[in-house]
C-alpha cells in the first residue's frame, strides 16, 4: 500500500493507526485461531461487483494435518479433518470480519457470500484471493499450491475497506513439468495445463468430472464432499511438507 490515507473519523481507527499497522493487528487478532498463512491483497484489478466494491482482501489458510488416501478407499480421517478445518476457517473469517467492523470499516467473510453455482463457480474464489495476496499459485489440479504446505491447506478470507500493506501477487504456476495430480486423478478431470493470471478454471479442470469422482469415492463413507483429495496428497510440495512434519 503506497501513500494510503487512514481515516480518522472513528476513535477506534485512530487508536490502531497510531500504535500498529493493520497487518500486524490482523495477525494478532487471529493469533488464537491456528492460522498457518495470512496474506493481504489489493483487489483493485478484480471486478468491482465480485469484490463487493472494496479494495482489500485478507486471505487466510489453515493446514490439513491428515492427508487424503491415495488408495481405492476414501479416508474417513481425512473427511473429518476436511470438515474440522473448514468449520474453523468459517469461524475465524467471521470473527475477523466482526473485529474489523468494530473498528469502523466494512468487512464481509467470503464464506458468507455467494454459494457455488451449478458449474461450481463463485464470483471471487478463495484461491483467487490467495494468489492476489501472494500465498501461492494455482496448480494443474486447479487447487492452490503453497511453497510451505503444498496443497494441504483450506482457505478462508475477508473482503474489506481496511487499508493494508499488500503482498506481491503470484501470476504464474511453479508446477513446472510435474504431472502427478494428472496421473493420479481417479476422474481423469485434470487436463495437465499450466495456470497463469486470467487462465479460466475449465482450461485446467473438468469440474463436473471432478465432482463425480468425489461422489463415487465417497459412497462407501456416505459422503458427497471431502472424500477424495488425491491431487492434494500426491503433490510434491505437499509430500515435502508432510515429510518434514514426520521428521520433526
Amino acid at each position: 500500500m503506497t501513500g494510503a490515507v487512514f481515516p480518522l473519523d472513528n476513535p477506534a481507527r485512530l487508536l490502531y493507526d497510531c500504535t500498529m499497522t493493520y497487518n500486524t493487528w490482523v495477525r494478532e487478532t487471529l493469533a488464537a485461531h491456528d492460522i498457518a498463512l495470512i496474506g493481504f491483497a489489493d483487489l483493485s484489478e478484480i471486478d468491482e461487483d465480485a469484490r463487493r466494491g472494496v479494495r482489500y482482501g485478507v486471505s487466510v489458510a489453515m493446514e490439513l494435518t491428515v492427508l487424503p488416501s491415495t488408495s481405492e478407499e476414501a479416508s474417513l480421517a481425512y473427511y473429518d479433518e476436511y470438515r474440522r478445518v473448514s468449520a474453523a476457517l468459517r469461524e475465524a473469517s467471521a470473527f475477523l470480519a466482526e473485529q474489523i467492523q468494530a473498528r469502523g470499516y466494512s468487512a464481509r467473510s467470503l464464506w458468507l457470500l455467494d454459494k457455488q453455482d451449478e458449474d461450481f463457480r463463485t464470483p471471487l474464489p478463495f484461491k483467487t484471493l490467495a494468489t492476489r495476496a501472494g500465498l501461492g499459485w494455482i496448480g494443474k489440479s486447479a487447487a492452490l499450491v503453497t511453497r510451505v504446505y503444498g496443497s494441504a491447506v483450506r482457505l478462508g478470507g475477508v473482503l474489506t475497506d481496511m487499508p493494508f500493506e499488500t503482498g506481491a501477487p503470484i501470476n504464474e504456476s511453479l508446477c513446472g513439468d510435474c504431472m502427478e495430480c494428472v496421473r493420479h486423478c481417479p476422474g481423469n478431470a485434470i487436463k495437465g495445463n499450466h495456470w497463469s493470471l486470467h487462465t479460466d478454471r475449465d482450461v485446467l479442470l473438468d469440474a463436473h468430472a471432478c465432482k463425480r469422482a468425489v461422489v463415487e469415492r465417497g459412497k462407501a463413507l456416505g459422503k458427497t464432499e471431502g472424500a477424495c483429495g488425491i491431487c492434494i496428497a500426491v503433490c510434491p510440495f505437499t509430500k515435502k511438507y508432510f515429510s518434514g512434519r514426520q521428521v520433526s
